[in-house]
């Protein structure tokens, strides 16, 4: 009997995002819930940098500790963006209207245009391997040119800290160029890209709740039906009440002062989760 595959997908959404899943996997595994070792680990931005964790030989209570402390040593922006700039031009590609793929290519055309910092460099000494796990791991971007997504892994070609670096490039952040195409961050499509799971059959995807000012243009709810169509059996945890006012109350997502409160908050989450849940067998 062939072996059911699992998925493990995990959201992008800035320090909070990777702050509150490093918590929350922290809090299930103390309780006794290992998704860690899922056999495919499919990341978008802020996600990607703790799916390589997890992938990692780093114990879970070791990357918590890092995690909580982080905003000591984060990288600082090197510029200031024009956010309300940005903002309208956004509202601008929507309003063009088209097709997905037209709205995401004026994104792409946006992002070309702002001034951007280079972060390779210091992306290179923040992830946990220089090179491709041989785990299977899917770091999401999307080209800025085409507005097509593309799932980056060891069978690429990419260099891993470039994908990484493709992944997580916001606004502000120089585009990856690879085989003569630019990427920018996957989560411009989609801020979790759930839907990449398709064809395992157990996937759970941890994602935040979308702010009203979310960029993204596939919702998770959207993301979560397509994967459902393909057969997968799905969960999904969001942060809860208590997350949600710890979230609140740390600011901005790329505020550094959100690691300490937010991850502390995802690991009680983590422990509630494991408390409540009704099918401990889904993994």
């Amino acid at each position: 009997m062939q072996k059911k595959q699992n998925a493990l997908v995990l959201g992008g959404g800035g320090f909070v995002a990777s702050s509150w899943i490093t918590g929350l996997l922290t809090g299930m595994a103390e309780a006794g819930i290992h998704v860690r070792d899922a056999d495919v680990l499919i990341g978008t931005s802020s996600g990607a940098r703790v799916a390589l964790q997890l992938a990692s030989d780093a114990a879970m209570e070791e990357m918590f500790a890092r995690q909580v402390g982080a905003g000591s040593h984060v990288g600082r922006p090197s510029g200031v963006l024009d956010m309300e700039r940005i903002q309208r031009e956004v509202a601008r590609a929507k309003e063009l209207g088209g097709d997905r793929t037209q709205i995401l290519q004026r994104y792409g055309q946006l992002a070309l245009s702002l001034e951007a910092s280079d972060r390779r460099a210091l992306v290179a000494t923040q992830l946990p391997m220089a090179r491709w796990p041989e785990r299977c791991i899917r770091l999401i971007a999307l080209n800025a040119e085409t507005g097509l997504r593309r799932a980056f892994d060891r069978e690429s070609g990419i260099d891993l800290v470039d994908a990484v670096c493709a992944t997580t490039a916001s606004f502000g952040s120089a585009p990856v160029w690879f085989e003569g195409q630019p990427y920018i961050d996957g989560g411009y499509h989609s801020s979790d890209n759930c839907d990449l799971a398709a064809g395992c059959d157990r996937v759970l995807v941890l994602a935040l709740k979308a702010p009203p000012w979310a960029t993204r243009l596939v919702s998770l709810e959207e993301g979560l039906a397509q994967l459902r169509e393909s057969g997968a059996e799905i969960e999904c945890i969001q942060p809860d009440d208590e997350a949600m006012a710890a979230i609140a109350a740390a600011g901005s997502p790329m505020n550094p002062a959100v690691f300490d409160p937010v991850t502390r908050a995802g690991k009680a989450q983590g422990l509630r989760v494991a408390t409540q849940r009704t099918n401990k067998a889904f993994w």
